[in-house]
């Protein structure tokens, strides 16, 4: 096959690829097309075919890139994902013509794969337009930001199509595409957002009904990552901003609040069900289910001292300091059971708390030995 004849069997095959971009496949023969470029790569004729579709894919993204700029703000994310639908559509029939030299040619002068050409010239054609990117990414993020806010936004289908995109044009080109032009600026207004949600809700609400809050707002971002399929990688990352943000910044004051922290729960014997879900949230850090142990540590001690000090005063006898802190010790076994799940932790720092304010003092230990005596003699 001479140059001549290369170059019509190249126009044949050009041709049937504009055919595949408009649709209008159904008429073509994908057996001799890819017969046709099997010939031309068989006589040597490979640069010619893989710079043509080249050349081809990227006059058709120039035309795509330029409708797509035209497009009004509230149908890009819709256009944008029915326009990389079509592309991967085109790209699956135009590499199946072109096995052969995917299989010969690109190996042997080390190109990139048909597909994965298709992908780069998408890339640096299309997303990275200057009129096509920003507008994309801000979209996403306000799409999310409205979520947030309870509005009604796009079909998270939607969302879900674009960053799927992202994900493909970065893992096929070996570029940080996702992570530089999506991850980077979602991970940092979503710290930003929870920072500020979560010092003004604080401001205005009980302990337990931020609790709730924080807990609403973890199982909410948990499934719109699932929703969209974020990365792991990303999903770790969210993960770790909404529990620095929501639980360990703010753990001191959930415990310290008056009336409604967890050190005032504690003095209640009926709210065990809001010390639980405290103590689930904060397990989700687990340094900061110290600050939980050290209430119920402080608490178990003060009332310690109470008893001992009313043992003092004479309001007590001996018996009756014995029985205080038998029902001290019945009262915080079912906070520990309940309110802390049975931990083993706060099991040894409940035992810890008592024996610190009984060994404090020896009259403890003389009220015990006088009430054992009570029992032995009845």
């Amino acid at each position: 096959m001479d140059h001549s004849a290369a170059g019509v069997t190249w126009e044949a095959l050009a041709r049937a690829i504009d055919e595949i971009y408009n649709r209008n496949a159904s008429q073509l023969s994908f057996e001799e097309l890819y017969r046709n470029a099997y010939n031309l790569v068989l006589h040597k004729h490979g640069v010619l075919l893989y710079d043509g579709v080249s050349d081809k894919i990227s006059s058709h993204l120039l035309e795509t890139v330029e409708r797509l700029t035209t497009v009004p703000d509230p149908s890009v994310l819709e256009d944008m994902a029915h326009t990389w639908n079509e592309h991967q559509i085109t790209m699956i029939m135009v590499r199946d013509i072109l096995m052969y030299m995917d299989r010969t040619y690109v190996p042997a002068q080390r190109r990139r794969a048909v597909y994965e050409l298709g992908l780069h010239l998408f890339r640096i054609t299309v997303w990275e337009h200057p009129r096509v990117q920003p507008r994309v990414t801000d979209l996403l993020l306000s799409a999310i930001s409205a979520e947030r806010a309870g509005l009604l936004t796009d079909d998270r289908s939607l969302l879900k199509a674009n960053l799927g995109m992202l994900l493909e044009l970065g893992q096929a080109d070996y570029s940080n595409v996702y992570e530089r032009d999506f991850e980077s600026l979602f991970l940092s207004t979503t710290q930003e957002f929870y920072r500020q949600e979560s010092l003004g809700y604080l401001a205005e609400n009980s302990a337990t009904d931020y609790v709730s809050k924080a807990t609403a707002r973890l199982d909410e971002e948990k499934d719109r990552s699932s929703a969209l399929a974020l990365p792991s990688t990303t999903e770790m990352q969210l993960v770790n901003i909404l529990e620095t943000e929501l639980i360990e910044r703010h753990a001191r004051v959930l415990v310290d609040m008056e009336q409604s922290g967890f050190a005032a729960l504690l003095k209640d014997d009926t709210k065990l069900v809001e010390m639980k879900e405290m103590f689930d949230l904060f397990v989700r850090v687990p340094n900061s289910v110290d600050s939980l142990r050290d209430a119920l540590a402080d608490r178990i001690k003060g009332d310690g001292k109470t008893l001992i000090a009313d043992q003092e005063k004479g309001t007590a006898d001996a018996s009756t300091f014995v029985r205080g802190v038998l029902s001290m010790r019945d009262r915080y076994q079912n906070v520990v059971n309940v309110s802390f799940r049975g931990e083993k932790r706060a099991q040894k720092r409940m035992k810890e708390s008592f024996e610190d304010f009984l060994n404090a003092d020896a009259r403890a230990a003389s009220c015990l030995a006088v009430y054992v005596d009570e029992l032995l003699r009845t």
